[in-house]
């Protein structure tokens, strides 16, 4: 294995190095190499190393970039490598993660594969761990090879920081995606997640999906393929149709939860501790910007959340403005004015609308809707109801922005205006402007120079990305802003917001963290890293709403508290088998799974767990389980789901849907909550089952880490149990440690209810962060560009 004795020493910097200048005559001829490999994960990348100094004569330091994109992962290919004829070349794969400390993955076969050039285009195909190749000729005429994915960079190349980030133009060429090779429903999911294979199930005619069509219809978008993509079909019985609420358009299960009324609010924060932190600026308004906000308009939990900064900023005392697009026409709006804008080299008439919600006591929120005809859609928020994101959000979002930062100047809602001194709180990519607006429009001739931005981000993933377009005449702006918004000729508007914004916080502290990484902060990592060293970075884990309180719980068959939890939790139990089809059983271990089916969730370990789970094996632990999982997505793993409720009858039940109703009555009944997600930026469900005292068992990632405290820092403490890393035996081993604690260890087990159901996970924990926040960033000076 020649390749072991040439590794690149664990500091070596890899990059895409000239290739030796070999010229294309009789003696030489050019060879293209691909391979098939899934395994990459986001911001890896594929070489190939090999004995001839064209392929870096077995130095790792030069070798050669394979490349994919969005229509060809898992194929990687490289460009045309010159090669002598005759001359047998030896060569393998390595997947490179771009950390020197991790080094190089090499192909686990003994030797190396092999190759002669031709005297014309020879392409060698090969699969990963694979060592057998075959080989194709061609005139090489008319070949395009895919457009990189993204390359490593030499360390120390690009000096990215915030005072004056300018990058090359060579390296916006390789970390950009031409606007033809990309899918346009991934067009703004960050570049380095381009092995996303979409799933777009046909969405059947009836309002009930046929037998075997993907359960609802909505678009599933999957990390990465199976490892064997002929792996056997599941025998399973014709498949029962998806159970649960209507799922279109909605891309995640939080947009279905429902918020409690104001009223339910106030009574049960009576019986819990209140806010610890006094604000002192309670007297500038706080003006929130999002693309969606419940109950209006919602796909997913950012809809949810805004909803809840909504009445969480009133209450506290805030003046506050909620402003969203106008999708289509809400009750109760009514028409309040209207301004110009100029967005896409034109002015644009936009419109406002406006509805004020009284939360009691005074305090209410001034809900603005902006409205233009290019917003309304007859489908989704975002895209059609094929899943095809609409060719104009990039003019639908500018407007957003543009408008949001004159409604606090033009509009009065309540008779008089908000002013010039505010905080905005801009969300996601869709808001990414705002910061940058605030920057080079107003500050500069005088305008909110008291006003401060904050920018949320709920997924780093999603960041607005747009090929082709001219930003200074689209977006009004001058050259030197363009260069903050531009990632070579590609608009990024997060990379705007990044830049731009007085302080930038995350949906939980330790996702703050993950984005700074390479692994984690899809391309903007260094951006992140230059707010972080400035001091304005933030993590706040979302809060839940009051709606999630056992001791009211309308849904769950009989409300409990703190002190009769045990009894509370048995009823609840029985009643769930019993409306499941599950054996009723007080004895078994019973687990619950709501998410997704997608590879993001991990429901492929759970689908490789389920034997594992009910074979009895004599040990008192698997085989004394049952086993709920409730959730829509990719038709592979609801077939998974399907077929384990009809092999393990009364044992297993395979929920594909969604229900709101069902997922309270799995909190209050289940024993333990799975959640093996391979990256969560926040996460919902750990923390509303913990409230029931259902005991999460999660994958130690983003907002999981921040709300979970293992079995590990001790039975006084700890709350649940949490998977260093994801794998299907590192998941059986800690699921089964959970297991083995409720059958063998009762009272150990029941005082980790006890320490959950003491959290509090709820709201106003998390509006003291807020409060702080704003503090720090009306005290700081703003950013100036």
């Amino acid at each position: 294995f020649h390749v072991s004795n040439h590794c690149a020493p664990s500091d070596v910097r890899w990059a895409a190095q000239p290739r030796p200048n070999l010229a294309m005559n009789g003696d030489v001829g050019a060879v293209i190499f691909s391979v098939e490999c899934a395994k990459t994960l986001p911001g890896e990348s594929i070489y190939v190393v090999g004995s001839h100094e064209a392929l870096g004569a077995w130095e790792t330091a030069k070798a050669v970039p394979l490349a994919t994109n969005a229509a060809t992962f898992p194929v990687w290919q490289s460009d045309k490598v010159t090669l002598p004829l005759g001359q047998k070349v030896e060569f393998k794969y390595a997947i490179w993660s771009g950390s020197s400390a991790a080094g190089a993955k090499w192909e686990s076969f003994t030797g190396n594969r092999s190759v002669e050039a031709a005297g014309s285009v020879l392409t060698v195909s090969a699969a990963w761990d694979n060592s057998a190749t075959t080989t194709t000729t061609s005139s090489g005429e008319g070949e395009k090879v895919p457009e990189p994915a993204g390359l490593i960079k030499e360390d120390g190349t690009l000096n990215r920081t915030m005072s004056g980030c300018r990058i090359f133009q060579a390296e916006m060429e390789a970390i950009t995606e031409s606007l033809e090779t990309r899918d346009p429903m991934r067009r703004n999911f960050s570049q380095t997640l381009l092995n996303l294979a979409v799933v777009e199930p046909e969405e059947p005619e009836s309002a009930q999906p046929a037998a075997g069509a993907a359960a609802g219809g909505a678009q599933v978008v999957m990390q990465a393929p199976m490892d064997d993509e002929n792996q056997d079909v599941l025998d399973v019985p014709e498949a029962p149709l998806t159970r649960g609420v209507a799922l279109n358009h909605i891309a995640s299960f939080s947009a279905l939860t429902e918020m409690a009324v104001p009223e339910v609010k106030t009574a049960a924060r009576k019986q819990r501790k209140g806010a610890q932190y006094e604000p002192f600026n309670l007297s500038v308004p706080v003006v929130i910007v999002t693309s969606e906000i419940a109950p209006y308009s919602k796909s997913g939990g950012l809809g949810l959340v805004a909803a809840s900064y909504s009445y969480e900023f009133a209450r506290n005392g805030h003046r506050t403005m909620a402003i969203s697009p106008k999708y289509t026409h809400y009750d109760g709006i009514q028409y309040i004015g209207e301004t110009r804008v100029r967005v896409g080299g034109q002015d644009q008439l936009v419109k406002y609308w406006h509805l004020f919600k009284d939360f009691g006591d005074g305090k209410g929120c001034d809900f603005i809707f902006v409205d233009h005809p290019v917003i309304g859609r007859g489908g989704g928020l975002y895209n059609d109801d094929n899943g095809r994101e609409y060719g104009d959000n990039l003019l639908r979002f500018t407007l957003l922005s543009a408008a949001a930062l004159e409604a606090p100047l033009v509009l009065s809602p309540g008779g008089y205006p908000y002013g010039d001194k505010v905080v905005f709180l801009a969300n996601d990519w869709q808001a990414g402007l705002v910061p940058l607006y605030l920057c080079y429009k107003y500050r500069k001739h005088n305008v909110y120079s008291q006003s401060r931005c904050m920018y949320v981000i709920h997924n780093l993933g999603y960041q607005g990305k747009y090929h082709g377009v001219n930003a200074c005449e689209f977006f009004g702006i001058e050259h030197g802003a363009s260069a903050d918004v531009l990632v070579g000729d590609c608009v990024n508007l997060t990379k705007g917001a990044l830049i731009c914004a007085d302080r930038v916080l995350t949906v939980s502290p330790n996702y703050a963290r993950e984005i700074q990484t390479r692994e984690g902060g899809f391309a903007l990592e260094e951006y992140v890293r230059g707010k972080a060293h400035g001091l304005r970075l933030s993590g706040i884990l979302n809060g839940i709403d009051d709606v999630w309180n056992p001791d009211t719980d309308s849904k769950i068959f009989k409300n409990f508290s703190v002190d009769d939890f045990v009894e509370g939790k048995r009823e609840n139990k029985a009643h769930l088998q019993q409306m499941l089809g599950l054996h009723q059983d007080p004895n078994v271990c019973l687990v619950g799974f709501v998410g997704r089916l997608t590879w993001q969730k991990g429901v492929d370990v759970i689908a490789e767990m389920i034997q594992w789970l009910m074979d009895d094996t004599g040990n008192g632990v698997t085989g004394r389980v049952q086993l709920i999982m409730m959730g829509n997505g990719e038709e592979r793993y609801a077939s998974s789901l399907r077929w384990a409720e009809n092999t393990f009858r009364g044992r297993a039940c395979g929920y594909v849907g969604f229900d709101p109703k069902v997922e309270h009555q799995m909190m209050a009944g289940c024993d333990l909550f799975f959640m093996p997600s391979r990256y969560e930026p926040c996460g919902l469900p750990q923390m509303y089952s913990q409230q029931y005292g259902t005991l999460p068992v999660v994958h130690a990632t983003g907002g999981l880490v921040d709300s979970v405290v293992d079995l590990s820092a001790g039975l006084e403490t700890a709350t649940g149990f949490t998977i260093p890393y994801m794998s299907v035996d590192r998941a059986k081993e800690v699921l089964y440690k959970a297991m083995d604690l409720f059958h063998h260890k009762p009272e150990d087990f029941r005082l980790m209810q006890h320490n959950a159901m003491m959290t509090d996970f709820y709201w106003p924990q998390a509006m003291d962060q807020y409060e702080q926040n704003i503090d720090y960033t009306l005290y700081d000076p703003p950013c100036q560009r």
